[in-house]
């Protein structure tokens, strides 16, 4: 406990190194590892676009479905509209979380004629989505789920991303190519599949096909409700409406704080005491005046007494995270990722929700991520603890997307007010 508790004592020093060096975490990144997508064809673009014709679909008369299709003429379109149940449990598939099952929605289903070679296949499906999570990681959870690695991709924007990878249908090895693109609550699942065996014979149509497939009226919605926090009407900020609000008033408006805090608890919530709750992520808010007698140095150093006093120690500093669009007032930035060992406490050993079995008395794997924000009056500093990506992705790629959102809608309102 003595060696623990000098450990603690590093937590401020370690806080003012936020700008150097150090070890880099060794953290799940399946994305990252896989290859970039190929779109090399050897057909002249000419001759494919002969071979080639459009279709226009528009799923259940929904406008958000909408979509354009490019597919070897001839092909067959099935008439079936349907829903089809996965036996893989994938959290961010749940219609619900008490209602259970994984459904993907078939919109649309088109295959070659018949042929003595196996038929190739191109389907689209949807799911729908109750939390924030971005486009990359509800894909590396379908990888994980699905346990197959991806053997080229390309990330496009927020709100597309093309992969390939193979999928054993009946048995039989389809070498995919695949869309995901994002609608409101909605994630569309494009694939274009060819039997291994057809791969080099179809591979220049099937990269035309899933290079111009596209939807073409997307929801620009976000999958959650958002709510809207105001420190008086110096700045505000946006948070989902699941999530729990903490302020504890303010007194002066040189320094300001709130907190938003995602409980995990049981199904049943008549059950639900503190003992079943499981803290999953928390992100607190603090703004402090330029007018103050302070600095970012020395706030800094305050944020580590608060993690020391909590017996919270700062392990290793993680790969950079790349900052989302801030607002125009924000004239400068930074943001830094931490692991974070907890203290041995029956409250954080084990994550009840997470992989980690509570037989086990593992210490729950956390991190911290650490965003300072100025203005012309202010200082910002957000800070996220959430449970960790190696512990509980699912739980991890909420948490952090949530964070993202919150510093998107920073909104500096009266600035310089002192």
């Amino acid at each position: 406990m003595k060696c623990y508790r000098q450990k603690l004592l590093l937590v401020a020093g370690f806080f003012l190194a936020l700008s150097f060096g150090s070890q880099k975490s060794n953290a799940f990144l399946a994305i990252e590892e896989a290859p970039p997508l190929s779109y090399d064809m050897k057909t002249p673009l000419e001759k494919l676009n002969e071979k080639m014709e459009w279709h226009e679909e528009k799923p259940f008369g929904d406008e958000s479905l909408a979509m354009k299709i490019t597919l070897p003429i001839g092909w067959n379109r099935y008439e079936t509209e349907s829903i089809e149940t996965r036996e893989v449990t994938n959290e961010f598939e749940k219609s619900g979380g008490d209602q259970g099952g994984d459904i993907f929605r078939l919109l649309v289903r088109y295959s070659t004629p018949a042929r003595i070679q196996r038929r190739s296949e191109f389907r689209v499906r949807s799911i729908e989505i109750n939390t924030l999570v971005s486009l990359q990681n509800w894909f590396i959870e379908l990888l994980l789920q699905m346990g197959f690695s991806p053997e080229g991709i390309t990330i496009k924007s927020p709100n597309r991303l093309e992969a390939q990878y193979t999928l054993f249908e009946h048995g039989e090895p389809m070498v995919t190519r695949a869309v995901v693109e994002r609608s409101g609550n909605k994630i569309i699942l494009a694939e274009y599949m060819v039997h291994q065996e057809n791969y080099l014979a179809e591979k220049d149509e099937q990269i035309k096909a899933m290079q111009d497939f596209h939807l073409t009226n997307p929801s620009k919605e976000l999958p959650v409700s958002l709510k809207s926090y105001a420190f008086v009407d110096i700045a505000k900020f946006e948070y989902p409406q699941s999530w729990i609000l903490y302020s504890p008033g303010i007194t002066t408006i040189e320094r300001m704080e709130a907190s938003v805090i995602n409980i995990k608890g049981i199904i049943d919530r008549s059950l639900q005491t503190m003992d079943t709750l499981q803290l999953n992520g928390r992100i607190d808010v603090t703004i402090v005046s330029r007018y103050a007698d302070t600095t970012i140095e020395k706030e800094v150093v305050l944020i580590g007494q608060q993690l020391k006093q909590k017996e919270l120690l700062l392990s290793d500093k993680m790969d950079s995270v790349e900052l989302p669009k801030l607002n125009d007032k924000i004239i400068a930035s930074s943001l830094n990722t931490y692991h974070i060992i907890p203290p041995v406490d029956e409250s954080l050993k084990s994550n009840k929700f997470s992989a980690a079995k509570a037989s086990q008395m593992k210490l729950a794997d956390y991190e911290y991520w650490l965003a300072i924000l100025e203005t012309q009056g202010r200082y910002y500093f957000i800070r996220l603890l959430t449970i960790g990506r190696e512990e509980d992705f699912k739980s991890w790629a909420e948490n952090t997307e949530v964070f993202n959102v919150l510093l998107t809608t920073v909104a500096p309102v009266n600035d310089q007010i002192h």
